[in-house]
């Protein structure tokens, strides 16, 4: 080690203060960045282990692929697994006193597909050939059948086929709930074979099946080796390497060996968690909005590096100015401060890495448990380190420092020994530069005269501290624009489903529904319920309330007299429903009730996915205002159009109470009324009394337990018309990502608040401290305390105000540019948070106040000759 060096580390040493701040402000902007790099990777790869535990881990599936395929498919080289399954389907299950799942519904897989599907043995064995069965343990606890294991039985197995209605003649999969028409069933099984299993084991009854299924599910082993020339099965693979060009791959696949391309599948829900995305739109988004993001990460920490050294400028400069005075040459300067830099950055790298590691680990035992407590996520944040992440903190922080002391290095290499000793380079005065207006002595006084003064004197000071409060504002406000706007963006894609079991009725009596009802609502494990009557009208809009796509639709929608007929959904909630709901949507409930002037509320958002353009949409499907009036109207008089009056808007709102959810991409919304106003309506029409339908919708702790004695019930009156859902399943998911969202998005928003706080404090306590001198000399001529209190107030508003004057503009086009990247993707209103903003606004004063005092607090109390003399802090 050359001399000069060893004076570079005598020099660090000596300046411990500075040397600390610096290594801390090295260390906090690299943990950040490791911090959410990790957070970003942990959270992809909760949410791929949550979808595998739900519905299992298979990449690309082939079906009905015949055994040349299947072998094609096997040998093919970035084939890891090979799933097979067969839909066997349906038979009878003999004593099932569920009279809505009177069926066992068959299905094989092979050795691999029992292991990756989520397929929960909880006795027994699993079937190793295919006389072998395991069976749902709902068949026992739900359809009351007791079988044991190693039972025999012998199934008549086919597919289910409709009788009469709609769907006459059609194979109906799980998915249809069990047909019925007049009371009875109105489906019939084909009978394709017949054949006797053995009971080997019993599952939990799995996730995958939706509740509503008229068959239990029950899965048997698949014999690859019985599948002949002709038959056919699906392949489900796993695959060695997941990139975006598995789909190109995929396809070749099936096109070299005559498989149509409407039998392939991807997971898309699993592969999106490994960031492959087959939408090209939606991919060039997440990848635009991903840019912008690390940029604006990428900023804020190396602005909090660089004002760790750019502040200290001046220092470095003089004890560069001494070296320069014994000889020292430009190379060896600029090499002291390179040196500097290099040994500062080997002590904080490692030490950000290692704490944003930990502060993340920590973070995540804390998250986990109440994860656990708030929703039904199996699985928890485990501390996924990439080492592409962790690199780019390594480079981008050692980048940072290079630059950091490049610029002083040079500046301080070129200047005399004589100037960098006496720092006459740092502060060039003119009048003209530190001129203020009179208005300021007028309105803030001497004080602020001297604050402002003091500011304009050292620009380069100043400029440093504007800059990282800048960064600072824009940082929180793009980052809570991104995470808003993240999060609508998923509720966007889900399907807003807000009950768990619903139970419909159609064409009952009012006794049978008053029953249903109260025996319903009594059960135990309820934790909410709303009961809703709905009919179905038409209304007249005019051309400038008419939503501008309705218009592009042309002639399907309009009339004649410039008018367009909407369908409307007219919904009237339960008084303690609609109650509740009109206080969230600020409207009076008492108008609501008024039977004299009709008013209601209008959900006047619709979301919808667009195929087309491969996006998702959300947008105005009313024009409408407040106060204006809905020409309601019907067509059930042998065609003939028949008025039914206006009814008044009451409020706009896209918040739906509970049993309602977004109609699709046409010309309807959404009309929430009293059940009274209901009432006068359908008084002015009496057939649309055959057209009102009854809708109970309940939230239960157990929905499982609480859909059993729901259908038992059902099944005690004459069910016809009467139908259950049971979609907690479908709600959960949903739940479970905007939960997870969540945490991610006060995990970054946390993070980010950091960053800025700790670049403002960095910065200003820095500042403040290598002023000791200015200070002390304006003590010395009769500043009194006060007066210096007043004027750090002053210097504080200065720089909040400042900063905010950059900081607004540039945050504002951050989020438009944030906003842009997912209109690819994504279509709906920009919008500012402007309590974000205002949050933004305040704590810029409060925390460069707080630090201004906090470090003015330290040297208040020094004395002025001592502080005069000081030489070297």
């Amino acid at each position: 080690m050359n001399i000069v060096n060893k004076l570079t580390l005598r020099h660090l040493k000596l300046n411990k203060k500075r040397t600390l701040v610096t290594i801390i402000g090295i260390i906090i902007s690299v943990a950040m960045i490791t911090a959410v790099s990790t957070l970003s990777s942990s959270f992809m790869d909760l949410m791929a282990r949550q979808e595998i535990a739900t519905d299992g881990e298979w990449h690309v599936t082939y079906l009905n692929a015949n055994k040349e395929q299947i072998k094609a498919i096997r040998n093919d080289e970035n084939t890891k697994e090979l799933i097979l399954n067969k839909k066997v389907g349906y038979g009878v299950l003999e004593g099932s006193q569920n009279k809505n799942k009177p069926y066992l519904y068959i299905e094989e897989y092979n050795k691999i597909g029992f292991k990756n599907f989520p397929i929960k043995l909880k006795e027994g064995r699993l079937p190793e050939n295919s006389n072998e069965l395991v069976i749902s343990d709902a068949i026992i606890t739900n359809g009351k059948v007791d079988y044991k294991i190693g039972d025999s039985i012998t199934v008549d197995v086919g597919q289910r086929k409709s009788i009469s209605g709609k769907t006459s003649g059609e194979f109906l999969m799980q998915n249809y709930s069990l047909l019925k028409e007049a009371g009875k069933v109105d489906e019939e099984l084909t009978k394709e074979s017949s054949k006797n299993y053995t009971i080997v084991g019993i599952i939990e009854r799995p996730n995958f099946e939706p509740t509503w299924s008229p068959g239990f599910s029950a899965f048997s082993y698949v014999n690859e080796e019985a599948i002949n020339t002709k038959g056919t099965i699906n392949a489900a693979i796993t695959l060695k390497k997941i990139n975006n060009k598995l789909f190109d791959k995929a396809k070749k696949l099936a096109d070299e060996n005559g498989i149509a391309s409407d039998n392939i599948g991807y997971n898309s829900e699993l592969l999106r968690y490994y960031g492959v995305i087959k939408d090209d739109g939606l991919k060039g988004g997440v990848l635009k909005l991903s840019a912008i993001i690390m940029g604006i990460i990428a900023i804020g920490s190396i602005s909090l590096i660089y004002n760790a050294f750019a502040i200290s400028v001046s220092e470095r400069s003089r004890h560069l100015g001494m070296l320069s005075s014994v000889g020292a040459t430009k190379k060896q300067k600029r090499n002291s401060v390179f040196f500097e830099g290099f040994v500062l950055g080997a002590i904080s790298i490692p030490i950000g890495i290692f704490s944003g590691l930990i502060g993340m680990g920590i973070t995540f035992l804390c998250v986990n448990p109440i994860m656990k407590n708030s929703s039904n996520i199996s699985e928890e944040f485990r501390l996924v380190a990439s080492l592409p992440s962790i690199s780019a903190a390594i480079v981008i922080s050692a980048i940072t420092i290079f630059i950091s002391t490049y610029i002083p290095a040079r500046r301080a290499s070129n200047i005399s020994a004589i100037e960098a000793i006496r720092q006459t380079t740092d502060v060039k005065l003119t009048r003209k530069n530190v001129k203020t207006s009179k208005l300021t002595g007028k309105l803030f006084g001497i004080e602020g005269d001297i604050a402002l003064k003091n500011l304009k004197r050292n620009k380069k000071r100043y400029k440093a501290t504007v800059f990282s409060l800048v960064i600072s504002i824009v940082l929180f406000l793009s980052v809570d624009f991104f995470n808003g706007y993240l999060k609508k963006s998923i509720v966007m894609t889900q399907d807003g489903v807000n009950y768990d079991i619903s139970i419909k009725m159609y064409n009952i009596d009012e006794e049978m529904k008053k029953n249903i009802i109260r025996n319903t609502t009594s059960l135990e494990n309820i934790t909410s319920a709303s009961y809703m009557e709905t009919i179905n009208v038409d209304a007249l809009i005019g051309e400038a309330s008419t939503a501008d796509f309705i218009k592009e639709q042309g002639e399907s929608y309009a009339r004649k007299d410039g008018k367009y007929i909407y369908q409307v959904e007219i919904s009237a909630p339960d008084d303690k429903t609609l109650e509740e709901y009109s206080k969230e949507v600020g409207a009076d409930y008492n108008k609501l009730k008024n039977t004299e002037k009709l008013t209601g509320i209008v959900i006047d958002t619709l979301k919808y996915k667009d195929e087309n353009q491969k996006k998702y949409i959300e947008t105005k499907i009313l024009k409408t205002n407040i106060g204006e009036k809905l020409n309601l109207i019907t067509n059930m008089s042998e065609n003939k159009e028949e008025a039914l009056g206006d009814v008044e808007v009451a409020a706009l709102t896209n918040k739906f109470p509970m049993g309602v959810t977004f109609q699709g991409p046409t010309a309807t919304f959404n009309l929430i009324v009293s059940k009274d106003v209901l009432n006068k309506i359908i008084e002015r029409n009496s057939m649309l009394k055959e057209y009102i339908h009854t809708g109970l919708f309940l939230n239960t702790d157990d929905a499982l337990k609480v859909q059993e004695k729901i259908e038992s019930i059902v099944d005690s009156e004459n069910n016809n018309g009467i139908y259950v859902y049971n979609v907690f399943m479908q709600k959960e998911k949903e739940e479970q990502m905007i939960l997870l969202l969540s945490v991610f998005e006060y995990g970054f928003i946390v993070l980010i608040t950091l960053i800025s706080v700790a670049n403002i404090f960095n910065t200003i306590s820095t500042s403040i401290t290598l002023r000791k001198r200015e200070f002390a000399m304006l003590k010395s001529v009769g500043m009194t305390p006060k007066g210096f209190n007043k004027m750090i107030n002053y210097e504080s508003i200065f720089y909040g105000i400042k900063a905010l004057i950059y900081g607004l503009p540039i945050s504002f086009i951050a989020m438009y540019l944030i906003y842009k990247s997912l209109t690819e993707s994504f279509e709906f209103d920009f919008t500012i948070h402007w309590i974000s903003v205002l949050v933004a606004v305040f704590s810029v004063f409060f925390v460069v106040g707080a630090t201004m005092v906090y470090s003015s607090s330290k040297i208040r109390k020094e004395n002025i000759i001592d502080a005069l003399k000081q030489e070297i802090i």
